[in-house]
């Protein structure tokens, strides 16, 4: 408070009037600074306790995001190539199909051909050569020799068959082998991708149940610094208050001290006025003049 202020406390109410106020404000001030300086306290232990306990939950979150989109990203990736293997089985299927009915095709043929199921390609050209050799080198009639050569020809036709299912057999095997190769990496493909799915749905269900302690804690954590910061705000005025009623207090006490060693020195300077009035007439000092005197002398 400036000097005209205690000017103004002055010209209305008694100096010891003002300091009795003045001591009971700074008291309820000191009393209100202790119980904001607890409370800060107070405060500051509770965010010690809730900062780290935030930290745990939070790194942990991240911990499982990261889990989680690792795996996503592997399901991604799993995904593309499930899809390529797709695509090329389904590319591959008709082709597949029509080694198939070539195969069935030759086999009809095969079936059609006389005796040729039975026999072997080597079987057949062995029995060719030696049915040849028999026309060359033995003596025969002609109508036996066209015999042998119907013969011949029905067996070339059966080698033929033989040669043709064997081809296909071996086109329909080969084309099959890659079909079936295609759809079991598809299927191992799809197998690893449910596995990565099912741990990123392990991760983010983790994630959905920490979320909630998270918000909580935060909150928490907000609302605790608010209460400080208020408080802090509240012990700064507080503390400036009393700064200024103390120093107005000393001020207060220095203007008594004034007035009472003014009212003081008056009353000796009257005292010893009328101790010299009195020597000055003749009259003896008495006992009690003379403590008077001496009193006079300590001021």
């Amino acid at each position: 408070m400036s000097d005209s202020g205690s000017s103004e406390k002055g010209s209305t109410e008694s100096l010891p009037s003002v300091l009795a106020k003045d001591s009971r404000l700074a008291r309820e001030l000191k009393s209100k600074l202790s119980a904001l300086g607890s409370s800060r306290s107070s405060l500051i232990r509770q965010l010690r306790e809730v900062n780290p306990k935030f930290r745990v939950v939070l790194a942990k979150l991240r911990e499982l995001r990261a889990g989680r989109d690792r795996e996503t990203a592997f399901v991604k990736e799993l995904k593309a190539k499930r899809q390529e293997a797709n695509d090329a089985v389904r590319a591959i299927g008709p082709e597949v199909k029509k080694t198939l009915d070539a195969k069935e095709a030759a086999l009809g043929s095969l079936s059609s051909a006389k005796g040729a199921g039975r026999k072997s390609a080597g079987q057949l050209y062995s029995e060719m050569e030696a049915l040849e050799m028999r026309i060359i080198t033995e003596a025969m009639p002609f109508s036996r020799e066209q015999e042998l050569m119907k013969v011949i020809k029905e067996k070339r036709k059966q080698l033929e068959a033989v040669k043709a299912f064997s081809d296909a057999m071996k086109s329909h095997r080969e084309l099959f082998s890659k079909f079936s190769g295609l759809r079991k990496q598809s299927y191992s493909y799809h197998t690893e991708l449910q596995e990565h799915a099912a741990e990123s749905q392990k991760f983010h269900e983790e994630m959905i149940k920490l979320i909630p302690k998270l918000k909580e804690l935060r909150q928490r954590k907000k609302s605790l610094l608010e209460q400080l910061g208020n408080v802090k705000g509240e012990y700064a005025a507080s503390n400036s208050s009393l700064g200024r009623t103390l120093h107005e207090l000393s001020e207060m006490r220095e203007k008594i001290d004034a007035a009472a060693a003014e009212r003081r020195k008056a009353e000796i300077e009257q005292k010893e006025s009328f101790l010299t009035e009195k020597l000055k007439s003749g009259k003896k000092l008495t006992a009690r003049d003379l403590m008077m005197l001496r009193d006079s002398e300590n001021f």
